[in-house]
């Protein structure tokens, strides 16, 4: 399909650019086959419990990427006086640092960059090509950043203090732009689904018999990347590493044997599950196998995958760069297993809105996303959520 076939209008305005006050306020879009309702995030609980038409006796599967964000993005001034920004790629060094680099044409090999904020040398840029740095601070990158960094905010989110001169909105990112049962430091970019829940959502989630279970996938600044090829399939998309603990691993097997529901919180949750379980029984991350994909999935909801061959693969990183992508109007993804996603509203031409088209069809999101903008739902990362049931599965 053509790139042009995944934009859409929408006014600017709806571009959410800082949090609500309360995270489960946010507005919730039920998709459930031709059924569309509009409810709220304090409610999820019980719309899962509607649109698989459950009791409470059965027990459904919530998978949340607990990745963490790190406050990459720290402000810098050169000894010149000029401005510019260090954006942290990877936290697992000291030395050569991948980043980003503001201004990379001005700046040169060997110079001392200093916070903007304390005045006192943070890093020494040792490569330009790729940009690398060296962490000068005396204090450990994680503890710098902790001090000095800003959460990496996507770029349709205006933090610029020149622009936007209200420092308590950096305080309120580095708490908000965070889920709440984030664990595993890594990610350059918020799971964005996952920012509604509170601890009083998933309690409630609990107490209706609504399990949680955590998987990992780093969010990376590829998903971000802009699709450029008119042909969205000669996009090359960004690899990620993902890793499925064995304890989830295990929820998964017994929920897709049983029948029991289970749903995804987030493009990233869906990616890491599907990724891993396509690699586990050696099946190519590729539209191509489709038919492979299919049989893996009635393999394991009938309970005849090995065990020990899908445990095998839990506990373990892997690098995925699944991309899912329509075929064609009528065509709907498969997935190896689950009956829904948690997410929120992306942007036009993105591979996440490509991705959320291939689980509903690509007429249904077009209906989805039509009814969103013309209800004025708050759009992107900070806007409101959605609840969707594949269409694969009704």
């Amino acid at each position: 399909m053509k790139l042009s076939e995944f934009t859409f209008d929408y006014p600017e305005e709806l571009v959410a650019q800082a949090p609500l006050s309360e995270r489960d306020q946010s507005r919730l879009l039920v998709c459930n086959g031709a059924s569309t309702k509009d409810s709220t995030f304090s409610q999820v609980a019980d719309e899962m419990r509607a649109v698989f038409s459950v009791s409470e006796d059965t027990p459904v599967l919530l998978i949340v990427n607990d990745s963490k964000v790190f406050p990459a993005r720290v402000r810098i001034r050169r000894e010149s006086g000029a401005r510019g920004e260090v954006f942290v790629l990877s936290t697992q060094q000291e030395k050569d640092i991948p980043c980003l680099l503001r201004p990379l044409k001005k700046l040169r090999v060997g110079e001392i960059l200093l916070s903007e904020s304390s005045s006192q040398p943070v890093f020494k840029v040792t490569s330009l090509e790729p940009p690398l740095v060296d962490n000068i601070s005396q204090r450990p990158l994680f503890e710098l950043l902790d001090s000095s960094g800003e959460m990496p905010l996507p770029p349709y989110i205006v933090r610029d203090p020149s622009k936007l001169p209200d420092p308590s909105l950096t305080a309120l990112d580095k708490l908000r732009y965070q889920t709440v049962y984030a664990r595993e430091l890594g990610s350059a970019a918020a799971p964005t689904a996952g920012l509604h829940f509170t601890p009083s959502v998933l309690e409630t989630c609990a107490s209706k018999n609504i399990v949680m279970a955590g998987v990992t996938l780093h969010v990376g600044l590829g998903t971000f990347q802009p699709v450029t090829a008119a042909d969205v399939n000669a996009h090359q998309m960004h690899s990620e590493l993902c890793s499925i603990p064995a304890s989830t691993m295990q929820k998964i097997i017994r929920h897709s044997e049983c029948g029991w529901p289970i749903v995804f919180v987030g493009t990233t949750a869906f990616r890491t599950v599907e990724s891993v379980l396509l690699t586990a029984l050696s099946v190519p991350l590729s539209e191509a196998c489709e038919a492979r994909r299919q049989r893996l999935g009635h393999l394991l909801k009938s309970g005849e995958l090995p065990h020990e061959v899908l445990l095998g693969a839990a506990d373990r990183w892997i690098s995925t760069d699944l991309f899912i992508r329509p075929r064609d109007v009528n065509f709907v993804y498969q997935p190896v297993c689950g009956e829904g996603i948690i997410t929120n509203f992306h942007q036009p031409e993105s591979t996440l809105v490509m991705l959320i088209a291939s689980l509903l069809g690509y007429g249904r999101w077009r209906e989805l996303y039509s009814h969103a903008i013309a209800s004025r739902y708050r759009l992107f990362s900070y806007g409101d959520s959605s609840l969707l049931v594949f269409s694969g599965v009704q």
